[in-house]
């Protein structure tokens, strides 16, 4: 919705006044400088606390792009945009880490890729992370 996108995006612009600080680390490929085409990309979000997440890409063009929400039980919700399915992202949560993967990278998946979770009304963005093909 027009509202989500908006708050979403004005957590863009602030992210240190947005409470707990959320970690993306690259699980896969090694360096994702090196980062192939069809390649699978894993990533994990660690949040320092019970809850869900949800995973956002922003392309080049700076567009906000909804994956998918993993909440507090492991329930996964993906976007209903066709591009982005259950076939070509995997997602799950073991703790207080949530994992995505895109299957087979593509150039349509380019862009930074950001945690996102909302707890007490505060809402928390990981850094960027930026996963381009060479």
């Amino acid at each position: 919705s027009p509202a989500l996108l908006l708050l979403i995006a004005l957590g863009f612009c602030c992210p240190g006044i947005h409470g707990q600080s959320l970690h993306i680390k690259v699980k896969s490929p090694k360096d994702i400088t090196q980062l192939q085409e069809g390649q699978k990309l894993e990533l994990e979000c660690q949040t320092g606390r019970e809850g869900g997440v949800s995973w956002i890409r922003q392309d080049r063009r700076g567009t906000l792009h909804f994956i998918v929400t993993i909440n507090s039980m492991s329930k996964t919700t993906f976007s209903s945009d066709q591009r982005i399915s259950p076939q070509r992202f995997e997602a799950s949560k073991h703790n207080m880490s949530f994992r995505l993967a895109v299957n087979s990278f593509t150039p349509q998946d380019e862009g930074d890729y950001f945690c996102m979770t909302i707890y007490n009304q505060m809402m928390s963005f990981s850094p960027a992370q930026p996963a381009f093909l060479p």
